[in-house]
């Protein structure tokens, strides 16, 4: 999702930094977006080193932020439960508070969070985690995160709470900060996650539009979100999902 979002703000004309922990893919896609983008910038860095922030904000060079789309994150079939909730959660966290000076005004920042975070049906969890999104408190998550599949739904559900959080401290800047929730997108990671998970290939047949996302089609979402014609929407999370988790939610089981 991160490639075709930065091909959406290099047709724009927008300069760009670029990040991921590889550097030779990103050097490669600076080079297929200069022609066309404003400057074009890398930096190769792993986002849940608590340096990451500090880092990209030097590699600005004093340059403000018009737009941020967070796109980095991992799946459960990626890693272990407390390594995907430090990259998707604990180095967003970081990287919201730390960019919030480096905002040039009218500047949105945008999340990825996941329909993963609608599946989380028991209360006291979702308390649990608005709970922990508000004060730290760990103990009503503290045993999901030995699961990748738990510490995933629950790291997405409170990227949601972030960017609730949040908005009033960018508001009251003249920002805006917003998540998307894709669904069955394909991807490398959509279709590893499929191939490992026969209930999520289920699921994926009962989308009611009856296929997959592209990754362009949450990419033009995030470009929406960073125009004016979204000046009013903050502090809320956008589904991009095909339907499933409407249809999920009226049919149930049945669905």
């Amino acid at each position: 999702m991160g490639r075709p979002a930065a091909q959406r703000f290099a047709a724009q004309g927008r300069p760009l930094l670029l990040c991921d922990l590889d550097a030779a893919r990103l050097e490669s896609l600076a080079e297929e977006l200069r022609p066309h983008a404003g400057k074009v910038r890398i930096l190769a860095a792993d986002i849940a080193s608590p340096d990451f922030p500090q880092d990209l904000i030097g590699a600005l060079t004093g340059e403000p932020i018009a737009a941020l789309i967070h796109t980095a994150g991992l799946s459960p079939t990626m890693s272990d439960g407390p390594r995907i909730f430090a990259v998707n959660y604990e180095a967003t966290n970081r990287l919201v508070a730390a960019v919030l000076p480096h905002f040039s005004h009218g500047g949105c920042a945008v999340l990825i969070s996941s329909v993963s975070a609608y599946m989380l049906g028991d209360p006291a969890l979702l308390g649990a985690i608005r709970t922990f999104v508000m004060t730290g408190e760990r103990e009503g998550i503290a045993s999901f995160m030995d699961h990748p599949g738990m510490a995933y739904a629950v790291s997405k559900r409170a990227v949601i709470g972030i960017v609730e959080r949040e908005a009033p401290a960018y508001g009251a800047q003249g920002l805006r900060i917003v998540s998307i929730a894709p669904g069955f997108i394909d991807t490398a990671m959509g279709r590893a996650e499929a191939e490992a998970n026969e209930q999520l290939r289920a699921m994926i047949g009962k989308v009611p539009q009856q296929r997959m996302g592209h990754g362009d089609e949450i990419a033009s979402v995030a470009e929406f979100l960073c125009s004016p014609a979204a000046s009013y929407i903050s502090g809320c999370d956008i589904r991009v999902d095909g339907g499933i988790i409407g249809l999920l939610s009226t049919h149930g089981a049945q669905a």
